[in-house]
Formats: C-alpha cells, sequence, structure tokens
C-alpha cells in the first residue's frame, strides 16, 4: 500500500513547495476564478479603505475602480504595485502598472496587470478615457483585454469595457457608481463568463484632510458586499488608512509618505482564512 506520509517526511523543502504549486496549480485549472473571483484590487490606498473607492478614485487606480475618476488627475502620475506573495508563495504574485494624464480633450489612464505564475497566470493590459460632461458630473470607459494562460491547457483571451459616473451632489459629498464588464463578455471558447460587478458607494469630506467613504459591491454571482474606509491626511506628507468589508470579512490598513514628487505606499488586509496580505507600492505625481 502506499503510504503518503513516508514519502512526504523526505521531501526537501523546495520539493514541498514545488508541490504545493502543482495542487494550487490543478486548483485553479479546475476553478479557473477561485483566486480571482474575490477581487483584492489593486493601489495601497484603495486596499488600506477595504476598496471602497469607487466615489473616490483620485489617482491613476481609478482605471480599475471607477475610471470617470480619471478627471480628478491634474498632472501626470504613474504607479508600481505589487502582492509579494500570497498564502507564503511568491508564485502566487501580483504585479501592476498604472499611469493617467489629463489631456486638453479627455483625461487617458493605461494600466497593464499580471497574476501567478509559470503553471497560471492571468494577464490584463487596458486603456480609459474620461471627461467631464457637466460642471459637477464626470464620465469614464475603460477597455481591458484579459488572457489567460494555463500550461498544457492553452490560453484564451477576451475583451470588456468597464463605464462610471462621479457626480458631486453637495459641497464636501461625492457619489460615484461603476459597472464591470458591460459587454458580459465571456472567456474562450468555453463561453465561461467573466465576472460582472456593480458599485455604488458615497464620499464625504468633513475637513480638506480626512475623508469618509461607504460602497456596496454586487457581483452578479455573490451576495452583495458593504465595504467602509477612511483616509486621513497628517502634515501633508502622511496619510493614514483603514477599512472594514464583509462577504467576505476583511479588515484593512494602510500609510502613504510623500516626498517631494514620490510616494511610497504600504497597505494590508486580514482575511478570515488567507489571514494577513501585504502590497506595496511607489508612485510618482507631478501635481503638488
Amino acid at each position: 500500500m502506499f503510504e503518503l506520509g513516508k514519502y512526504t517526511q523526505i521531501l526537501l523543502p523546495q520539493q514541498v513547495k514545488r508541490l504545493g504549486c502543482a495542487l494550487i496549480a490543478c486548483l485553479l485549472i479546475n476553478h479557473p476564478h477561485l483566486f480571482t473571483m474575490e477581487n483584492n484590487g489593486l493601489g495601497t490606498k484603495a486596499i488600506g479603505m477595504a476598496n471602497a473607492f469607487t466615489a473616490v478614485s483620485d489617482n491613476c487606480w481609478a482605471i480599475n475602480y471607477n475610471p470617470a475618476g480619471l478627471t480628478s488627475v491634474t498632472a501626470f502620475q504613474c504607479s508600481a504595485f505589487i502582492v509579494p506573495d500570497q498564502f507564503g508563495l511568491q508564485e502566487l504574485q501580483t504585479t501592476a502598472l498604472a499611469a493617467a494624464m489629463p489631456l486638453s480633450f479627455a483625461s487617458i489612464g493605461i494600466k497593464v496587470e499580471k497574476f501567478g505564475f509559470d503553471l497560471y497566470s492571468e494577464t490584463e493590459f487596458g486603456i480609459a478615457l474620461a471627461k467631464k460632461i457637466d460642471r459637477n458630473i464626470s464620465a469614464g470607459l475603460y477597455f481591458g483585454y484579459q488572457r489567460l494562460d494555463i500550461a498544457r491547457y492553452g490560453t484564451a483571451g477576451s475583451f470588456s469595457i468597464d463605464g462610471g459616473l462621479i457626480a458631486h451632489i453637495i459641497e464636501s459629498v461625492n457619489v460615484g457608481f461603476s459597472v464591470h464588464n458591460i459587454t458580459d463578455a465571456t472567456l474562450g471558447r468555453t463561453g465561461e463568463k467573466m465576472p460582472q460587478v456593480f458599485d455604488l458607494g458615497a464620499c464625504w469630506l468633513p475637513f480638506h484632510d480626512f475623508h469618509i467613504s461607504i460602497e456596496m459591491e454586487k457581483d452578479i454571482r455573490f451576495p452583495a458586499s458593504i465595504k467602509m474606509g477612511i483616509e486621513q491626511i497628517v502634515f501633508s506628507v502622511i496619510a493614514l488608512r483603514a477599512g472594514v468589508a464583509n462577504n467576505p470579512d476583511k479588515y484593512s490598513a494602510g500609510i502613504a509618505v510623500r516626498y517631494l514628487l514620490f510616494e511610497f505606499g504600504y497597505a494590508g488586509y486580514s482575511h478570515p482564512d488567507l489571514g494577513w496580505t501585504h502590497q506595496i507600492e511607489l508612485s510618482l505625481k507631478l501635481d503638488k
């Protein structure tokens, strides 16, 4: 009889790690959205605020949450973001780059994102356009291409469109709405539907250096999630963030420090099953 314990006891640490990667790859192959179905977001500000960012969307990562927010970017900015590992495995890593710039006719943003390792990887790149359609209302669209690569299984890709609105309804209050995958795009020849998500949020700035954001997110496949985040600016160079969300329950926190044109950000969130996950970001912002 095959004795599993007999052989696992003599596996070297690297072999155990590779075995773990293989098992995770098998799960991903049979359930392609096992990890991606849970949107952990991009950008340390949004993540530190539990992704309650639809009505905020005031940096280049608006392209990922609500493209209408790109109109709040007043000068060129770019950002590099990384999740070094998940579950203690460097193979499960996320890296992303984003940039935004206001132009005479509209605001434009671009994004490149990659998740995974050599057996399984997801890549996305896209472009967004945003414009003020009224003094107090902005609208935006994002056009993205998603590609899935699974070793020995092949490659699949799909185009999708996201859209969003942000309205300044009264003094110090913004309301935001976004739809991800407006076209109900499917992935590959299997016709598997990509996630379709609706977000509705509000942001209140009772003071110029403090704001509160609350949001409801509804993925059509899962129960609605309620998210809430806060940010406090200290001495104009330090930002402290915290947030909470349900379905699944999450607690998040983050900090950003700005020096001249550069900003370093850190954020982490606690998942009830997966533990604490770290994210770091380095940004260049030409606006003061």
